[in-house]
């Protein structure tokens, strides 16, 4: 990592230009969101926690297999 190019983070074109990137990952915290109601819904206990895991899971697997090439 080269330390000049932390001065990108202060530069707006650095966040226009994820944009993409923003959505999907807005799109991903929705399904964790959802998962992990639906895990409590199911299993007051550890539902949630359950459920978080299986939309991090869900998550990763959507990143791998649409969002990468929706991104770039």
């Amino acid at each position: 990592m080269n330390l000049s190019n932390m001065k990108d983070l202060l530069k707006i074109k650095t966040y226009v230009d994820l944009q993409s990137h923003y959505v999907i990952l807005w799109f991903y915290m929705f399904v964790v969101f959802i998962t992990s109601t639906i895990g409590h819904v199911l299993d007051k206990k550890d539902g949630f926690t359950y459920g978080m895991i299986v939309g991090f899971v869900v998550s990763l697997v959507l990143w791998f297999q649409y969002g990468k090439k929706m991104a770039y």
